[in-house]
C-alpha cells in the first residue's frame, strides 16, 4: 500500500525484530527499499516497515547541517550527509541529516553504515506534521536500538534542540535527554568531545 501526505511518500512493509542477516530475507519492505534506485529530489529511508521518501530540504535546515558540521573535527572522522544506516538487529535504514564514524572502514559498507560504528547523528525537524513525528517519537528508539552514543535533534520550528545520549539498545531508550533553545551551545559526550555553538542557528518562518 502507497500512502501520501505533506512529509514525503511511504509504502508500508512487514516489520520484523530479527538479526540483520533475517531481516534481509523476512522483510519484503526492506528488500524492495534495498532493490529501489534513487529518486531524483528525494532522500529514502526504510523506517518501522514503511519506505519513506523525504523531498530535498530548504536552505535553512541546510545550513543548520553545514554548521554542526563545521563544529565537528575532521582528521579521524568520517561525516555522511547522504548515507543510510543499517541498525543493528533491526530492519531500519534511517538517513540522518549528518551521521558520524570513525575515519577508517566506514566506506567498506556500500549501500548503509552499520549502527556500530556511527558516534552521533544529526536530525534538523522539518516543517511537516510527519515528518517531527518520524524525528521527536521514531528515531530516538531507531537509534537508541543501534548503540549510537549521541543523537542530536534540532527543530527550527521552535528554535530548541534536544541532544540524546547514553543509549540501551535492548530498551530502545536513551537514558539522557538535554535540552535547550538555539544560543544555548550542546556539549557533546566522548568520543566526540566537542561544544556546538548554535548562535547561528535560524528558526523558519512564521506562517
Amino acid at each position: 500500500m502507497i500512502g501520501f501526505d505533506t512529509g514525503g511518500r511511504s509504502m508500508t512493509g512487514a516489520r520484523t525484530r530479527t538479526s540483520l542477516s533475517d531481516a534481509a530475507e523476512r522483510d519484503r519492505g526492506l528488500v524492495l527499499y534495498e532493490s529501489m534506485d534513487p529518486i531524483e529530489g528525494f532522500s529514502m529511508e526504510y523506517l518501522r516497515g514503511e519506505i519513506v521518501l523525504r523531498a530535498s530540504p530548504n536552505t535553512i535546515h541546510n545550513r543548520i547541517v553545514e554548521l554542526v558540521r563545521g563544529a565537528l573535527p575532521h582528521p579521524d572522522l568520517a561525516l555522511w550527509t547522504t548515507t543510510a544506516v543499517a541498525i543493528t538487529g533491526q530492519s531500519d535504514r534511517p538517513e540522518p541529516d549528518l551521521a558520524v564514524t570513525g575515519g577508517e572502514h566506514a566506506d567498506d559498507y556500500f549501500t548503509a553504515v552499520p549502527s556500530e560504528l556511527v558516534l552521533f547523528a544529526l536530525e534538523v525537524v522539518s516543517t511537516t506534521r510527519p515528518a517531527r513525528r518520524r524525528d521527536y517519537e521514531d528515531k530516538p528508539e531507531i537509534y537508541a536500538q543501534g548503540g549510537i552514543p549521541a543523537y542530536l535533534l534540532v527543530d527550527p520550528n521552535d528554535g530548541t534542540w534536544r541532544l540524546h545520549t547514553d543509549p540501551r539498545p535492548e530498551k530502545g531508550r536513551y537514558q539522557t535527554l538535554h535540552m535547550g533553545a538555539f544560543g544555548e551551545p550542546v556539549v557533546l559526550p566522548e568520543p566526540l568531545g566537542v561544544t556546538i555553538g548554535t548562535d547561528r542557528f535560524r528558526t523558519y518562518p512564521a506562517g
